[in-house]
């Protein structure tokens, strides 16, 4: 592991972050209430008709999550399956959809792998987040590809010019985590740098082979700022990099090792007049997955990295105080590189959108539609259309129709021809057409939202056998999937209270059979609250029975219950002490069949703040 560049890059940080400046780099205070993912322009979260929450990073320190994917498993709809811990492969179901149907990005920026058309969730950084945006449900019309069951858009960290801050972390399983952060000013600009380690010696993740620990290493640096050029202009820049190992567990005795490095740079300006808002970016992400040991060193391993670059123009215009248009254009280049070449290895894709709003206080209507060419594939239009009514105050009711689609990844369409597998450039684009009814309401002290939604999607591509065994993979699934959500907050006693209920049926639609490793009944009930000094949050959830593979059929998994709590106490204005317990009374568990889920996991942290 390349320490030595982590280690110069903290003290780095911390030395720079004494520099005191003359300005914030950015006001905390519309955080929550401004959200930019639901239409990729600035608007208030509560004039946007579908289910939006936002992660922030108070929640991130409260909640001492070791993982994204531990953040996001506290979300009503999404559902997580790992093989094993924090450092393993993991699988969101957003909905009921795909693992590779919910678009993830970073400030803007794609991030999934264009081989396996998913995304790394266990290669990312809580420690990097200033705050996560979560839409669910389809926005292709603004999105594109892979926005089928929602979007997640994560925003890297950012100080106050001056600032500086500092985590160091201790636990079982020889947890071990130190993240230092610090702001420069610069005129009415800043920086913000962050650099931080994490490693876990593990447990043994699969209970069919490899009687041993398997741990991880993560390595993270961020360098994230903007400069204001006059009262309209900001010019802002971002670059990012990651990298760690994982062990696991190989049931067919081949490579259980594997590393990954990922670089991220954008350069970007927006223009904030009044009436009018734009920007554009340019940016590229580059991400390399390497699989080895077993006898095999990382040098000879097999490898995969993905290239890809973007731009985009994006703008929104108030032509009347009620009536708002929107409007972009993507261009993005997409590149893959292996250790065996494949027979098409780049493709280009173009794509435009425009947006339609109406709101004059008591009826909202919201279109959208946009136009994606794919180099190779068929090209693929996409649409949303919503409408509510505000029938009191904070209440609104919603329909909401849209289309969306799924780009075949490379792997899918161009896997080199060889013994046992091969790839198929014929695959047509998976596609879904979903609606949803969606009421957002307040009754005495309680919010609640309540979501019924149905999708079905066509197309869906599968990987199988042929006459001589060998597979490929086919369009031939169509999946239809109802589901329920249902959340009430409160403040009772003294105490914050969140209820979550989610129904979900996902199945073939034509043999029947549920779709593998989503529970159809899950509920989560979180409580929490914060004094002067102290800190508290607890939840409880619950997944319900769901079926996976083991051949030649299916099995059913348990369903079981986990417990989660976490505390924080200031122990004065810069120092605070926190305390994180995952699967409290050690429950065992499993997502993914013969893979073991976290056992009981304890944290202790020490933070800074100046």
């Amino acid at each position: 592991m390349k320490k030595s560049l982590i280690a110069l890059s903290i003290a780095s940080a911390f030395t720079s972050g004494l520099v005191t400046a003359n300005n914030a780099a950015q006001s905390i205070e519309n955080v929550e209430t401004i959200v930019v993912t639901a239409n990729r322009t600035p608007q208030s979260k509560t004039d946007i008709l579908s289910s939006i929450e936002v992660i922030t990073r108070d929640d991130i320190e409260l909640s001492s999550a070791r993982s994204v994917a531990e953040l996001l498993n506290e979300v009503n709809g999404f559902q997580i399956s790992q093989n094993g811990g924090s450092g393993q492969s993991t699988s969101l179901f957003s909905r009921g959809t795909n693992s590779g149907h919910t678009l993830v990005v970073i400030d803007g920026q794609r991030i999934s792998s264009a081989t396996l058309g998913q995304v790394a969730f266990a290669d990312l950084a809580p420690e990097q987040i200033e705050r996560i945006e979560i839409i669910k449900g389809p926005r292709a019309a603004l999105w594109g590809s892979d926005a089928i069951g929602g979007v997640i858009q994560i925003f890297t960290r950012r100080l106050e010019a001056g600032e500086i801050a500092f985590d160091l972390g201790l636990g079982n399983e020889a947890q071990q985590q130190a993240t230092v952060s610090g702001a420069i000013g610069h005129g009415e600009g800043s920086t913000t740098f962050t650099a931080s380690l994490k490693s876990s010696g593990g447990y043994d993740v699969y209970d069919l082979a490899e009687d041993d620990k398997d741990g991880y290493e993560r390595e993270n640096l961020a360098l994230i700022g903007q400069q204001p050029l006059n009262q309209q202009w900001t010019i802002n820049w971002l670059a990012k990099y990651n990298q760690g190992e994982s062990e696991y567990d190989n049931a067919f005795g081949g490579a259980n090792e594997s590393s990954f490095d990922t670089l991220q740079w954008q350069v970007s300006a927006s223009q904030d007049a009044g009436n009018w808002y734009q920007q554009f970016f340019v940016g590229q992400q580059k991400n390399k997955s390497t699989t080895f040991g077993n006898g095999v060193s990382e040098a000879d391993g097999s490898f995969f990295e993905t290239t890809r670059l973007q731009g985009t123009w994006l703008a929104s215009y108030e032509l009347t105080h009620q009536l708002t248009s929107s409007f972009g254009v993507d261009l993005i280049s997409e590149k893959v590189d292996t250790q065996t070449a494949y027979n098409i290895n780049k493709r280009d894709i173009h794509s435009a959108f425009t947006r339609l709003a109406f709101d004059n206080d008591a009826i909202i209507l919201d279109a959208a539609l946009r136009f994606d060419d794919i180099e190779f594939i068929d090209s693929e239009v996409t649409y949303n259309f919503s409408a509510g009514y505000r029938f009191a105050q904070d209440s609104i009711i919603s329909l909401s129709i849209g289309s969306g689609f799924k780009a075949p990844s490379f792997n899918d369409l161009y896997f080199p021809e060889g013994l046992y597998s091969y790839g198929n450039p014929d695959l047509q684009a998976e596609t879904s057409d979903s609606i949803e009814l969606l009421i957002t309401t307040r009754f005495s002290v309680v919010d609640a939202e309540l979501s019924i939604y149905q999708t079905a999607i066509d197309n869906l591509i599968e990987w199988l056998p042929d006459e001589n065994f060998a597979y490929h993979p086919i369009n031939v699934n169509q999946a239809e999937i109802d589901g329920v959500e249902l959340t009430l907050s409160a403040e009772l006693v003294g105490l914050n209270h969140q209820l979550q209920f989610n129904y979900l049926d996902a199945q073939d639609k034509d043999s029947g059979d549920p779709l593998i490793r989503r529970a159809k009944r899950s509920a989560s009930y979180q409580i929490s609250q914060s004094w002067e000094k102290l800190s508290l949050l607890a939840s409880v959830n619950y997944q319900g029975e769901r079926e996976d593979s083991e051949w030649p059929a299916t099995v059913t998994l348990p369903s079981h219950t986990v417990v989660n709590a976490s505390a924080s106490y200031e122990l004065n204005d810069a120092w605070t002490l926190g305390l994180k317990a995952n699967n409290l009374f050690d429950k065992d568990y499993v997502t993914n069949n013969h893979y073991i889920g976290q056992p009981a996991q304890y944290l202790l942290t020490v933070r800074y703040r100046n």
